[in-house]
């Protein structure tokens, strides 16, 4: 587990948007690169990435199919580091890219073939590589006293895709249980969901509340396609699911955040 800290200047009365880049899947021709492209098209948004941004499934692989395989050229793993990295130097260049955190895919390339495509991603973007789960400690600062920390719990995510709409936020917010942080980010099962945990805690003597915000934060891998070969979503049977991100409004307030999520 991996501990990061960034501060961030912000405006009296601001407030900053902070995306989450999860399982974009980048290589499979299921990946909808065009809504992606248009996610992190936001000059406005911070963006933190918790894993799967490529597919990483090679020829050899059980999960492999042709069909789905959009590589051009025969090092499909350089592609798809390339692609997406190329995606976000801009961002990166700004100062808007907070982290890198690696996904089931790419942890499985780092086992069988011995590169880090995420290790690579953040050495060509110069961003913190955050690793398979950790925490962020991101501070707003406002002159140079005035300061406003959020906790931020990342993983990127375990067990299958369960099939109910309720199940994922309940495996999750057991997870949550274990951690004193404030906003917490989960990817893997490609579901694009939010729930609010009311919390109350003491400021002096004062009571006051600190909810905590449970993310699932989506992926841009399309569960089914046109064409006489089936993608791996539809050859299992998983429901079809919403793609895109969400994007969360952090605003300092005298005591703690305000976090409103957009989905």
């Amino acid at each position: 587990m991996i501990i990061t800290k960034r501060r961030i200047q912000y405006q009296r009365g601001g407030s900053i948007k902070l995306k989450v880049l999860s399982d974009i899947h980048m290589g499979n021709t299921h990946c909808d690169v065009r809504a992606f492209k248009q996610y992190i098209d936001d000059p406005e948004a911070y963006f933190i990435g918790i894993g799967d941004y490529a597919d990483a499934i090679l020829p050899g692989d059980p999960r492999y199919a042709r069909s789905s395989d959009s590589g051009e050229i025969e090092a499909k793993i350089d592609e798809q580091v390339e692609l997406f990295s190329g995606l976000l130097k801009e961002i990166s260049k700004e100062g808007r890219l907070l982290g890198l955190g690696s996904g089931n895919h790419e942890r499985q390339i780092l086992k069988r073939h011995g590169t880090d495509m995420v290790g690579r991603m953040s050495k060509e973007l110069n961003v913190p590589y955050l690793g398979y789960s950790g925490l962020y400690n991101l501070t707003l600062v406002r002159g140079t006293k005035d300061s406003r920390s959020v906790i931020i719990r990342y993983h990127h995510g375990f067990g299958g895709g369960a099939r109910t709409q309720g199940a994922d936020l309940t495996k999750f917010s057991r997870e949550c249980s274990y951690w004193d942080a404030d906003l917490f980010l989960y990817g893997h099962v490609h579901r694009l969901q939010a729930d609010k945990v009311p919390r109350l805690g003491l400021a002096g003597s004062t009571l006051v509340a600190r909810p905590q915000q449970l993310c699932i934060c989506g992926t841009f891998l399309k569960t089914f396609g046109t064409g006489p070969e089936p993608s791996y979503s539809e050859e299992k049977g998983y429901p079809p699911i919403e793609t895109g991100g969400l994007s969360i409004r952090l605003t300092p307030k005298p005591r703690g955040f305000k976090m409103k999520v957009s989905l």
